[in-house]
């Protein structure tokens, strides 16, 4: 019964809107909200690696990318580039969806203002 669930990197809940990613293998540790809608998610990708982002989650998802809830749900490919400065947080987000058997590209830059996080560049590729 209630096996273990299959990981997954890239979860989209079309109930509350939500995109949330996770990079492999990462070992979560804590979370900053950024604004109303953005969640950095902050860990180690492996022992002795420094803290870094290692997922995020974007709520409002849909609106965000102008794409139905229902291809949201289709993502084939997600790549992610966050820049923390010492003043912002900017984050380029491309996704691919299937629609109509067809692959489909959309790309986001979401900029937030910076709450103390300390600056770094990752990239989240899944």
């Amino acid at each position: 019964m209630g096996g273990k669930s299959e990981f997954r990197p890239v979860d989209y809940d079309p109930l509350v809107d939500s995109l949330f990613v996770v990079a492999p293998g990462g070992e979560y540790e804590h979370s900053v909200m950024l604004g109303d809608d953005v969640i950095l998610d902050f860990g180690r990708l492996s022992e002795g690696d420094k803290l870094d982002v290692i997922g995020f989650e974007i709520l409002g998802a849909s609106r965000k990318f102008g794409l139905d809830k229902h291809l949201l749900r289709r993502i084939k490919r997600l790549h992610a580039e966050i820049k923390i400065s010492e003043d912002r947080v900017e984050m380029i987000i491309s996704i691919v969806v299937v629609q109509r058997k067809r692959e489909r590209e959309r790309s986001r830059i979401l900029e937030m203002a910076n709450v103390g996080l300390p600056t770094a560049v990752t990239s989240i590729s899944v």
